[in-house]
Parts: structure tokens; sequence; C-alpha cells
């Protein structure tokens, strides 16, 4: 029987991933800086800078899957509750306002910088930089979804509708 593809699930194990290839690195760097004269080039600090790249970016989206990520909901708390759906638009508005926004100029940083390449690795600086707009484009389909969620709950529609994946 075949599951459901969740995107969450994929952010997440592919985080997982990058943790396991980052824990992997390092402890080949600081083997080999230990009992060798020199450390494979592939273990360099590029490929490990690179993978935390691309974990930071990933957590993030992650985080916005699961409405995580740090708020300061003390001061909204105060306000009735038509008040406080009315403030989520407002704040989900201009999350996905700034997301797609530095996303647009990400991509263009990425796109610019694709002649340039790493000292050692000669790794594009596009697959660096792409991380952050891949980030966020997905962190902008959640916060998209946590928008019409509140917009949904203003006009008093059912909430299941539009929250599963």
């Amino acid at each position: 029987m075949l599951r459901r593809f969740k995107l969450i699930n994929f952010l997440e194990f592919t985080a997982f991933l990058l943790v396991i290839s980052l824990v992997f690195i390092m402890f080949v760097q600081v083997f080999a800086r230990q009992f060798f004269d020199k450390i494979p080039i592939w273990s360099g600090e590029e490929v490990a800078t690179l993978l935390l790249i691309w974990l930071v970016n990933i957590g993030a989206a992650v985080a916005a899957g699961r409405n995580t990520h740090i708020s300061m909901d003390y001061i909204v708390e105060k306000f009735p509750q038509q008040w406080r759906n009315r403030i989520e638009i407002v704040v989900y508005t201009v999350i996905c306002l700034f997301l797609l926004t530095v996303g647009v100029i990400l991509f263009q940083l990425a796109w610019s910088g694709r002649g340039a390449s790493t000292a050692r690795l000669n790794i594009s600086m596009f697959w660096i930089q792409i991380s952050m707009f891949v980030g966020m484009i997905i962190m902008s389909y959640y916060y998209v979804k946590l928008l019409i969620k509140s917009i949904c709950n203003l006009r008093g529609k059912s909430k299941n509708s539009i929250t599963k994946n």
C-alpha cells in the first residue's frame, strides 16, 4: 500500500541525511588530522560548509512546516480571538512577501555567481547559494498555507480542509 507523500517527511529525512553526512565528514577530518599527514580532499571544510548551509535552510523549512519558528505571542494573546486572526493574517502576509522578495534576490545572487567555484573542490557557488533560495521557497509554501488557514478561520470555515498535507 502506498503512503501519501508528505513534503515535511521528505525534508526531515533530507535533514537527517545531511546531519549524518556532516558528522561523517567532520569525523574523517579529525581522524585524518590526528593520524595522517593530510586529510582527504573531499573531506575539507568546503564540503562541511556546503552541507551545513543546506542543513540550515532545510531545517528552517521544516520549522516553517511545523509552524515552530520563534514568535512573540504574549501581546497578540491579549487581543480577542477575532483580532488575533486578523493579526495572524497581517503577520503571515508580511512573512510571505518578505520570503518571496528575498527569494527572488537570492535566486539572482545564485545565478550571477554560477561561474564562481570553491577553491579546492571546484564546486560551483551556485550549489551553495541556491540552498537559501530553496529554503525560502519551501518556507513560502508553508506560510502561504498558514495564511490561507488564517483567512479561513476568520471566515469561520473548516480547519481540516486546508491543513491536510
